[in-house]
C-alpha cells in the first residue's frame, strides 16, 4: 500500500512510530501538492450563470481553475488587484454584457466574471475546468490519486512527498536533511515526467507551479495557471 511504501522510506516498516491517521493525512498532502505541481487532476464542469451577477460558487473539491470559458470563448484570467487598476470607473459597477475575463475568490471560493453577463451572455455556456483535489486516501491506504489508472505510474512521487512530510516530525538531524533532500529530488523527477507526458496531450503547454507558492502568490484557487498565457 502507499502507506506501507511511505512507511519504508522513513524506515518505519511496523508503522510503530506514526499513526495511520498521521501517514494518511501526509498522503492526502502530499497527493494535493502533485496535483498542484503536475496540473493532471484535471475535470471539467458547466457552472450556472446568473444575469446581472458577478460571481459564482466554485466546486467544493477544486484546487485550482485551469481553463475557463463562455460559450467556447476562452476567458483571461485576472485579480481583484489587477482589475482595480485597469479601470478608471468602480470595475463592479461596469455595464453588464459578455464576460471576456475572469478572478478567483479565495474568501468567497466563488469565480467572478467580468464584465458581470447580461440576460443573453447568461443563457450561454460557462465551462470551467479545473485541479481537483485528490479524493481522500481509503482507509487501507491503497487507492491513491483518485484511483485514476494514467496517473498510478506516478505513485512513487506521492509517496516520496509524503515520506518528505512525515520526517518534518521527527528532530531535524543532519541525516534527515539528507534523507528529506533525496525525497523531495525523487518527488521533483517524477513529477517532471508527468508533466513532460501531459504536456504532450494537452492543448496548450503546461506550467509547474512551484511547490506551495500559489500561482497568485497567496492562494490554490486563484491566478493564471496551466492553460493561461503560455509561455
Amino acid at each position: 500500500t502507499a502507506r506501507g511504501f511511505v512507511a519504508l522510506k522513513i524506515e518505519d516498516p511496523d508503522q510503530t512510530r506514526f499513526t495511520t491517521a498521521a501517514y494518511n493525512a501526509a498522503i492526502e498532502l502530499a497527493e494535493q501538492q502533485f496535483a498542484i505541481d503536475a496540473k493532471a487532476i484535471i475535470r471539467e464542469t458547466t457552472l450556472t450563470m446568473t444575469a446581472e451577477t458577478q460571481e459564482i460558487a466554485l466546486p467544493t473539491d477544486m484546487l485550482m481553475a485551469a481553463l475557463v470559458r463562455h460559450d467556447g470563448i476562452k476567458l483571461e484570467p485576472t485579480t481583484k488587484y489587477a482589475l482595480s487598476f485597469q479601470n478608471a470607473v468602480d470595475w463592479t459597477a461596469l455595464s453588464s454584457g459578455v464576460p471576456t475575463k475572469y478572478y478567483i475568490d479565495d474568501e468567497g471560493e466563488t469565480i467572478g466574471l467580468v464584465t458581470k453577463p447580461n440576460a443573453s451572455a447568461a443563457a450561454k455556456v460557462l465551462t470551467l475546468n479545473y485541479i481537483a483535489r485528490p479524493a481522500t486516501v481509503s482507509a487501507d491506504g491503497t487507492t491513491i490519486l483518485s484511483a485514476r489508472t494514467l496517473l498510478q505510474q506516478y505513485a512513487p512521487a506521492v509517496v516520496a512527498r509524503a515520506a518528505y512530510e512525515m520526517l518534518t516530525y521527527v528532530p531535524m538531524t543532519n541525516e534527515v536533511t539528507i534523507k528529506r533532500n533525496s525525497l523531495i529530488k525523487e518527488y521533483q523527477l517524477y513529477t517532471n515526467e508527468c508533466i513532460s507526458v501531459y504536456n504532450n496531450m494537452a492543448d496548450q503547454p503546461i506550467r509547474m507551479g512551484g511547490g506551495r507558492d500559489w500561482q497568485d502568490g497567496s492562494s490554490p484557487k486563484g491566478g493564471p495557471n496551466a492553460f493561461s498565457n503560455p509561455s
